[in-house]
């Protein structure tokens, strides 16, 4: 085939990662002799392109990248630069002459005599497939033992998992999360390792097992904190170079997983996790087959379905099919993704009324998507901002404090001059939905305004928070913080074990010696005894703070 047309029928993927290799200098020396083209590609480890020539025809190519003769992005950045051009035929290869044959006599003479920049070359070579060794050898050698531990240990899992009930004993459940821990481990391991392949397949495993339905409240509260530990697992170890038969082991597994789980309401954020393990067309396929089977299943949901739509649209961009994704909108223009991009675009534009005419149709549609609904907000605010529309811009603010934003009271902040705040600032904090948010905004708002006064009335209904803000509190409301502190090391003592605890009670009654309430922290010394006579360590640390604080001598107890 002609060089030029092998060159423009290869697949889009593959084009846009030999250009990317070509940008990254990544191809090193290349050598032409009796019409064999060879060079090595720097792509995480270093790969061998040989390719046949004839007339500017290809005869045959192959990259040391698979054992398929498939045209693999370095092949075709090779045949790109080839194009672009071609050097002289050489009539010798020439080799570095330093080898661990050569006895250390002749040595000297070997490395005089060889041609210094193949050299240094040979060595950095050396240098990385030293580093790679353990990696080389399992991609030059791949069995069939990953598949089998991998099924195996599926089932073990599964047997496990199938002997749950509610009523099962903790033993059983033990059982059960100990050996999904254990793997956990093993993949932990083998990523350690550098057994890149078995650690994705055991993190998608595990992702699988604690999607299915949860048996139980503990078993429900393991799987929704372990599912964010395996998403994040999978990030880094997109980044890793696969050979072909991996990428199609990995690519298997996502598939087996999405025609497995009948609840599929996480399975859109691992495919967009899985988007990033695309590297070579074959994979391309694989993925967007995986993609529209869970499309059609009948059990995702509509918010579900939106997200694949979104995921679809960024594949076919990817590849660079910009028609088809502006058609593939254009028949989907509900999905909210679109939505958010039109509103965007009119924003970009400077057409505000019809970016918020979309924004607050999202916003209605949002429903109790408390993520999507938030994006939606911000981008209202924004506009409201640019259009200097406070009095709504504010009213925004207000929704976005309630879901618990804080960033949307900075954001208020900044664009509002100080000579208005104060008066901005008392319509936020005393808004009721605001108030209800009481542990979370609404305590780092009047924080940050260093609001003592609501502070104050704040940890009335909250004593736990009394120690953390006594000091912020005195000396202008030193009373009544105190009073509030008191009331906390008396009620906190009926659950005080050990010496720690003890301690620690002390600490809070010296603060009331520190700040002048000198009666107070007698009164409360005294009353811990009274309550708590069975405690006598309590009372012998209480006594010796309150002799330390006493002007008249020490204090003997009866």
């Amino acid at each position: 085939m002609k060089m030029t047309k092998l060159i423009s029928d290869a697949p889009e993927l593959t084009k846009i990662k030999a250009k990317k290799l070509l940008k990254e200098n990544s191809i090193g020396k290349i050598t032409y002799r009796k019409n064999l083209l060879q060079a090595r590609t720097e792509d995480g480890m270093d790969y061998i392109q040989k390719i046949l020539l004839e007339d500017q025809e290809v005869k045959s190519y192959s990259c040391s990248c698979n054992r398929e003769e498939i045209l693999c992005p370095h092949l075709l950045a090779l045949l790109m630069k080839w194009a672009e051009k071609p050097i002289k035929e050489v009539t010798v290869d020439k080799t570095p002459k330093a080898t661990l044959k050569n006895t250390k006599s002749n040595l000297k003479e070997i490395l005089d005599g060889a041609d210094k920049e193949e050299l240094i070359e040979f060595i950095l070579s050396l240098r990385s497939y030293y580093k790679d060794i353990p990696v080389i050898i399992r991609k030059s050698f791949l069995s069939s033992t990953d598949e089998e531990f991998i099924r195996e240990t599926r089932e073990e899992l599964l047997s496990l998992y199938h002997s749950l009930k509610p009523t099962s004993s903790k033993e059983s459940f033990s059982r059960y999360f100990n050996r999904l821990l254990s793997a956990h481990e093993e993949a932990r391991h083998e990523a350690k390792e550098r057994n890149y392949l078995r650690a994705t397949l055991l993190y998608l495993l595990l992702f699988e097992m604690v999607s299915l339905p949860s048996v139980g409240m503990e078993s429900f509260l393991f799987n929704s904190h372990y599912i964010k530990v395996y998403q994040e697992a999978l990030f880094p170890l997109a980044e890793k170079k696969y050979t072909v038969r991996e990428s199609q082991m990995i690519f298997e597994s996502l598939r087996s997983i999405c025609v497995s789980l009948k609840d599929l309401s996480n399975i859109t954020t691992l495919l967009r996790i899985m988007k990033d393990y695309i590297t070579t067309e074959k994979d391309f396929d694989h993925y967007y087959e995986t993609l529209l089977l869970v499309y059609e299943k009948d059990t995702v949901l509509p918010y579900d379905k939106n997200n694949l739509l979104y995921l679809e649209y960024e594949l076919l961009m990817m590849i660079g099919k910009a028609e088809e994704a502006k058609e593939l909108r254009r028949e989907n223009p509900s999905v909210p993704e679109f939505r958010f991009m039109d509103a965007e675009s009119y924003l970009g534009r400077g057409k505000l009324h019809e970016a918020l005419l979309i924004v607050r149709d999202g916003i209605e549609k949002a429903g109790r998507n408390w993520d999507e609904l938030i994006r939606w907000l911000y981008m209202e605010a924004s506009i409201l901002k640019l259009l200097h529309n406070q009095e709504e811009y504010v009213e925004v603010t207000k929704k976005l404090l309630t879901l618990g934003e804080y960033r949307a009271y900075t954001d208020l902040k900044r664009a509002i001059s100080p000579m208005e705040w104060h008066g901005i600032y008392e319509k936020i904090i005393e808004d009721e939905e605001v108030k209800k948010n009481l542990k979370g905004v609404y305590k780092r708002i009047i924080l940050e305004e260093k609001d003592k006064r609501r502070l104050l009335a704040y940890i009335e209904e909250n004593k736990e928070f009394i120690p953390e803000h006594y000091d912020f509190l005195s000396p202008e409301y030193n009373l009544e913080a105190s009073r509030i502190l008191s009331e906390f090391i008396e009620d906190s003592a009926s659950s005080a074990n050990g010496k720690r605890d003890y301690e620690y009670l002390a600490q809070l009654v010296e603060k009331l010696y520190i700040y002048g309430q000198t009666k107070l922290g007698n009164d409360t010394i005294m009353n811990l005894v009274m309550r708590y006579k069975n405690k006598k360590s309590l009372h012998a640390i209480l006594f010796e703070l309150k002799d330390s604080y006493s002007q008249s001598g020490p204090y003997i107890p009866e």
